[in-house]
């Protein structure tokens, strides 16, 4: 399922897609492990093809070091 989580940079909302059944999302053809736009876009996505391992690998890695951040304070 497609997933997207709102997010601020600033004073700019963005918009985080993600697939929750380790797919790419997908727009106009092209495939991305996640795609981060500008609110106002409104953007679609599909869900696409099974990443591989190593790349879902990455981005539960890459969201486990955000918490970390996160956590002892090292992120804004």
């Amino acid at each position: 399922m497609i997933v997207q989580e709102h997010f601020t940079v600033g004073d700019r909302d963005f918009i985080r897609t993600t697939s929750d059944a380790g797919r790419y999302v997908v727009r106009d053809g092209v495939s991305y492990s996640e795609a981060c736009d500008p609110a106002e876009l409104g953007r679609v996505y599909t869900e696409g093809d099974i990443m591989p391992p190593d790349e879902q690998d990455m981005d539960a890695l890459m969201d486990k070091a955000e918490a970390f951040d996160i956590l002892v304070g090292g992120a804004e």
